[in-house]
């Protein structure tokens, strides 16, 4: 797969595939890219991970609208900032936990 196709699943793609979008760009190559673009995409992998992990606050009643709309919102804003940050390959940090080094 390409960079360029690398870089829309792993950060324009998770809005509507959430974690598998990231899996797919990390799994078919974006472990392979080398500085910045690498970093971004593991950053997004990171990144909804930790998403899933927060969604299950939305098993709690009356807490999950409001925290199902943050997550909406949160993953919304963060996979445009990546993705912008790919495209002129600059340094991104999304919030979240490291699980993937």
């Amino acid at each position: 797969m390409d960079e360029k196709a690398l870089g829309i699943f792993g950060t324009i793609a998770v809005i509507i595939l959430g974690v598998i979008g990231s899996l797919v760009a990390w799994f078919l190559g974006g472990k392979n890219l080398e500085g910045n673009k690498r970093e971004i995409i593991r950053q997004m992998l990171n990144f909804e991970i930790s998403l899933i992990i927060v969604s299950f606050l939305g098993l709690i009643p009356f807490v999950g609208i409001i925290v199902g709309l943050g997550i909406l919102i949160a993953n919304i804003v963060y996979a445009v900032k990546s993705f912008k940050a790919y495209n002129n390959d600059t340094e991104f940090k999304a919030p979240g936990f490291d699980f993937v080094k």
